[in-house]
Formats: C-alpha cells, structure tokens, sequence
C-alpha cells in the first residue's frame, strides 16, 4: 500500500522562513499562522514539542497544537485536527523552550568559544514528520533573513561585493549554546540545559563570558552556579566586580566564596565593607582561614603588611627536596605563588628561600637548603608599597616574604609582583592624570 502523503527527504529550514507562514487544518483550510514553535530540552538536538498558532491582526488570538497533531510539515505544516476542534487562547507559557520568546535575540553562551552571542535565527532539521534543533545563526544574514530582506539584500551584495564574507554562514552547533532565561526584576537566571556545560569552561574563560553580560545577567548567572564553581570564577575579577557580586548573596554564601579566595583579595573586599559585615562574614568562615584575614585586615592598605597574602609554601630548613612533591600535592587550589618554597625553623623564623625551578634536576634526598638563594630578601609588614617595589626590582625577585621585623624574622606573609603592581599602577596613573599637559 502507498501512502498518500509522500515522505519527504532530511533537509533544514530556517525559523525566520516558518514565522507566519499558513497553516492548514485537516480539510485543507486555513486555521491561522505559525507564530512559535516549542522544544524539549531532553535531547541533545532538542525536538519540537508543540506547535503555537497565531490567528487574528488587530486582536490576536492563539493556539497550542501538541506536535503528535500535526499530520505533515512537508511541503506546508498540516494538522489532523479540524478547525472546530481547535481552542484558541493564551499559550500556558510552561513549556521548556520556545524559539521565539527564549532564543531569537537573546544572548546565549557559546560553550565552545567562551562567549556571550546574539541569536538572529535558528537552523531547524526536518526529519520524520519532526523539527530538531541543529544550530543557531549568529550571523548578519540571518538577522537579514529575519527582516524579511534576504531576496533583496542578496541581488544587491552579490552584484556590488561579490567577494564579500556575508554569504558565508554563521552557524553554532545547538550543543555548545547555553541558553540563558533570566527575570530582571527577581535577579533569577534558569539554566535551559545541564550546567555540567558551564563547568567546562575554564574560570578564566568564564570570566570573559560573564564580562559580556550585562550586571542582571552577570549577577544572575554567578548565583545560578554551584557554590565550587561560583569560588573559582570568583577570583578571577577585579575587585570592584567581586564587591557587587558579593552583594547580591546572602553572608553564609559570601563567606564560602571568601573562604576560598586567595587571602590578599579577601583582605581587599573586606576593607571596602563596613566592620559589622565584616566581622559577620569572618565569624562565618573557618577559624583557620577567618584569623589569617583577622591579621591582615590589622595593616594598612598602603604598607606591606596590607597587601601581602598567607597563602604560601613553608617547610622547615631540615626538609628535603622529595617532601616537595607532598606539599605540591596538598596545596589548595587558591595558592597563587609557588615560584618560591619559603624555609622556617623555630616559630616561623624565615632562614631561607629556595627557587622551585632549582629542584627540577635534584635528587630526592637532597636538602632543600642545598638549593636556597645566597641571600634572602625581605621586606617588613609597616614597609611602604613603594619600599616592596624598590626591593623585588633591585633583587629580580617575582615574589618576596614579608616578615614581623628586621631582627625576628617572623615569616607573615608574601608578596607577589601582580600584588604590588594591582596597587601601584592606579597610584601612578592618578599622579599622571594630574600633571598639566605640555
């Protein structure tokens, strides 16, 4: 037995082109327009769900059509159903996905490329009496397209730029997108497919996507992230970000963040908030981690003792090189500085410090002594910022201890060269910004 309705070949159709075309009831006629179409989001390439029908010009009246009622979509979308069967009303709106309303001129993630992009239109596969999702259209003809210009604007770019990129598609496969839902005026961000996506994106990459957003979005998507990944994106902001982020969670989620930034960005935002946060956000965290930010915070900004971080690698004169490889191993994530392996005996007294980069051809029961620099450079926690940077250039130093004093040695802290340049570089440009132009 041959079937009435020939089955049409896999081909792609773009969203733009189904917007408002007719549709036909099961007798032929004319029942209203195609005006969105729905996705489940269970599939990789998600399947249409639904079809939303739009009917009327002055008033407009619409419909939901479950895609099982569709009887073909070859050559032109057909329902089972007859045009008094068909109840039209506002959609219910609780459907996974709609092209129209969450994709079309929306920003997006691409997962792939680590950025925030504009959908102008999707690219949907036939297949089966079905519509997949395949990839989104970021490109200028697509917007084109979508204006309904396409014929016109091809015949004219084709004749005066026929070497011109325009014609080139932009596409992204649907399984690097990230869609993003976001209500402005609740601050909420749902996640439209599984965030273990938004997980592969390295933190630095992260940060340039979250850079791309606007402060709701940003916001939004750092509290839709788990607590982990929210502290590894964290510390990758500058300061003046991180403040406004943190201000948009509640003190037991600020605390875990702060617990799990490197101690001299910590120290930084706690001092820009007023004392009863701080010490609230501090008598949140771990006894441990809260006394380190207690010491810092009891130092000036502008001295090295202010910022200096405790984050560091210490191990006593006595150690060897293979006790190295433990310490590496047990060193937490947020540890910024590990150029130098700092050596202490008898209450943190700093005796030494030995360049990493020297241990990569010693043997393991070498002493780590046997590799620390001839002299060791310090500076004091009341040194001024200018003093800490007159020290790590005139000894080539990346990274230089702090210590209490000049005759105890008392190991407090470290300072890395983005430390101190984070510091001195706005002080320099305020200075320079002062000076009459010539």
């Amino acid at each position: 037995m041959v079937s009435e309705d020939p089955i049409a070949p896999p081909t792609f159709v773009f969203f733009a082109d189904l917007v408002g075309t007719r549709v036909l009831d099961s007798e032929g006629q004319g029942v209203g327009k195609i005006h969105d179409i729905t996705f489940s989001l269970l599939e990789t390439y998600p399947k249409s769900t639904t079809l939303i029908l739009k009917s009327g010009f002055l008033r407009s009246h619409y419909a939901e059509i479950p895609w099982h009622q569709i009887k073909k979509i070859y050559p032109q979308i057909q329902l089972k159903l007859p045009a008094q069967e068909i109840i039209f009303d506002h959609p219910s709106g609780n459907h996974d996905l709609r092209l129209r309303r969450d994709i079309l001129d929306k920003q997006v993630v691409d997962t792939n490329n680590h950025k925030v992009i504009r959908v102008n239109d999707v690219h949907l596969l036939e297949v089966d009496n079905e519509l997949r999702v395949a990839h989104v259209d970021v490109g200028l003809r697509g917007l084109v397209r979508r204006l309904g210009w396409q014929t016109v604007v091809d015949f004219f770019i084709a004749g005066v730029l026929p070497r011109t990129t325009y014609f080139k598609e932009r596409f992204i496969s649907w399984k690097y997108i990230q869609p993003l839902s976001l209500n402005h005026k609740s601050g909420t961000l749902k996640l439209t497919v599984p965030e273990r996506q938004l997980a592969q994106i390295p933190s630095a990459g992260f940060r340039e996507v979250m850079l791309d957003m606007d402060i709701y979005q940003r916001t939004a998507l750092f509290k839709s992230l788990n607590p982990d990944l929210r502290a590894q994106v964290f510390k990758d902001f500058d300061t003046d970000t991180q403040q406004k982020l943190l201000g948009n969670l509640d003190l037991s989620e600020a605390a875990f963040v702060l617990s799990r930034t490197p101690a001299d960005q910590a120290t930084d935002i706690l001092e820009r908030l007023p004392s009863p946060v701080s010490e609230k956000l501090l008598s949140l965290m771990e006894t441990s981690h809260a006394r380190k930010l207690s010491t810092l915070l009891g130092y000036t900004s502008d001295s090295a003792g202010g910022i200096m971080t405790t984050e560091m690698i210490t191990l006593p004169g006595s150690a060897k090189v293979r006790d190295v490889v433990q310490v590496f191993k047990q060193a937490p994530e947020s540890l910024e500085a590990t150029t130098f392996i700092f050596l202490t005996e008898n209450g943190n007294h700093l005796t030494a410090m030995v360049p990493t980069r020297k241990l990569l051809l010693a043997k393991p029961d070498d002493p780590l002594s046997q590799y620390a620099l001839a002299k060791t450079t310090y500076v004091k926690v009341k040194d001024s910022l200018r003093e800490v940077a007159f020290q790590m250039e005139f000894h080539k130093l990346p990274v230089i201890p702090v210590v209490n004093n000049g005759k105890e040695k008392i190991l407090q802290g470290i300072i890395t060269v983005d430390d101190i340049l984070k510091h001195l570089i706005p002080i320099a440009w305020k200075r320079r910004a002062k000076k009459p132009i010539s």
